[in-house]
């Protein structure tokens, strides 16, 4: 089956599929989540019962647009699965994504198990899988070639030292995760 590869992001896009689409803004979503957590703190100094419900409306408010910019963005997800006519879903298992990266929050780890979460159930409605594979390389190897070298990513830029493949490293990772999951299904593992 065709399978739609997933890289997730913690700043430039979400995700980025291995059929070149670009979703959401990690940015813009980690700006909201700074704005709510400084206004949360600046309530939490005032002490006051009036502080205390603001900041209870304010957690509500952001809750409720987080959850539906991670919603619009799954469901951007799974349209292109569809209309790729994939069978699979596959994402990064971000599970350790905490000891990876520089700023890793327990926000942005659960955005990404939310953002799987919405994906799964609206994938299932289509009977597509969504699975998880292992990260390790995706955004260093060519998925031109195979070769992987740390010195392949340059921040978004991808460029093969071996075959000269050029292209967006996230664009290039996803389409490595896609790979992945169609390799550890042939040979039942992820080698």
């Amino acid at each position: 089956g065709v399978v739609l590869g997933v890289d997730l992001n913690v700043d430039g896009y979400v995700a980025v599929t291995s059929t070149g689409a670009f979703l959401g803004n990690a940015d813009y979503l980690n700006h909201r989540r700074d704005e709510y957590e400084r206004r949360r703190g600046k309530l939490q100094q005032t002490g006051t019962r009036s502080a205390h419900l603001t900041m209870q409306s304010i957690g509500d408010r952001f809750a409720r647009w987080s959850a539906d910019y991670l919603h619009r963005i799954s469901k951007a997800i799974v349209r292109e699965a569809v209309e790729n006519d994939c069978t699979a879903i596959a994402f990064e298992n971000l599970k350790n994504i905490r000891e990876r990266i520089l700023n890793a929050s327990k926000f942005q780890q659960w955005a990404f198990k939310e953002l799987q979460r919405h994906v799964e159930y609206k994938a299932e409605e289509h009977g597509i899988d969504v699975e998880q594979v292992d990260p390790e390389n995706t955004s260093r190897r060519c998925s031109h070639c195979g070769f992987t070298h740390p010195d392949n990513r340059d921040v978004e830029a991808f460029e093969c030292l071996k075959c000269g493949y050029e292209n967006h490293a996230d664009y290039n990772a996803a389409k490595n995760i896609g790979l992945r999951y169609l390799r550890r299904n042939q040979t039942g593992d992820d080698g």
